[in-house]
């Protein structure tokens, strides 16, 4: 059989998978066995933790190049936006229009999101948020980001936030939440693994 193996094989019989949280199972980053704990991938033959619920059938018509996409970006995006908790008619800002920022913002399309506000600078990721369901774009190089999405919510900030960046800016965290309105969500998938502070 074809199949696609996530990059993420958590146990999911755990109580943080469970909940919805599989990459942290019974540990920080716990379920992201192959990228911090596991090697040998990208040989002929592997094991695949849990097999039995940590692969799906490939189905026909899909080439294994798209089907790798599927993998990490597709369902990282994706992940945002269910952590994101959107609903019909938020407004949502996607911090990163990189593969999984580009997944990030069609899953909030698919969740109802009345405007999603994607801020990426790459031409080709602009054109494809726009053509996936984003309603404005930011580009932080050229605008403050902040006073961009403020600016273009009267004020009141963004019911969701979609955090879906390279992981270079610590900052961006900050800038998250000060966009994001009173009681509304801040949702990360994005790996920090460089500095001491966040």
């Amino acid at each position: 059989d074809r199949v696609v193996v996530p990059g993420v094989t958590p146990d999911w019989n755990t109580l943080e998978t469970q909940d919805g949280f599989h990459h942290h199972e019974n540990a920080m980053l716990g379920g992201i066995k192959w990228t911090l704990q596991k090697p040998g991938v990208f040989c002929e033959f592997f094991h695949v933790n849990n097999a039995d619920m940590n692969l799906a059938l490939l189905p026909e018509g899909v080439s294994l190049e798209s089907a790798v996409m599927v993998t990490d970006m597709v369902t990282t995006g994706f992940h945002g936006a269910e952590l994101a908790d959107i609903e019909f008619g938020h407004t949502v800002a996607v911090l990163g229009i990189g593969p999984v920022g580009l997944m990030a913002v069609v899953g909030a399309q698919l969740r109802g999101a009345s405007r999603i506000i994607a801020v990426g600078s790459r031409q080709v990721c602009t054109d494809l948020a726009k053509e996936y369901g984003a309603t404005e774009i930011i580009n932080y190089r050229k605008e403050n980001t902040v006073e961009k999405v403020m600016a273009l919510t009267n004020g009141k900030g963004v019911d969701r936030v979609i955090i879906a960046t390279d992981g270079s800016d610590n900052n961006i965290m900050a800038d998250a939440i000060t966009i994001a309105k009173p009681g509304g969500v801040v949702a990360n998938v994005t790996y920090f693994g460089k500095g001491d502070v966040l």
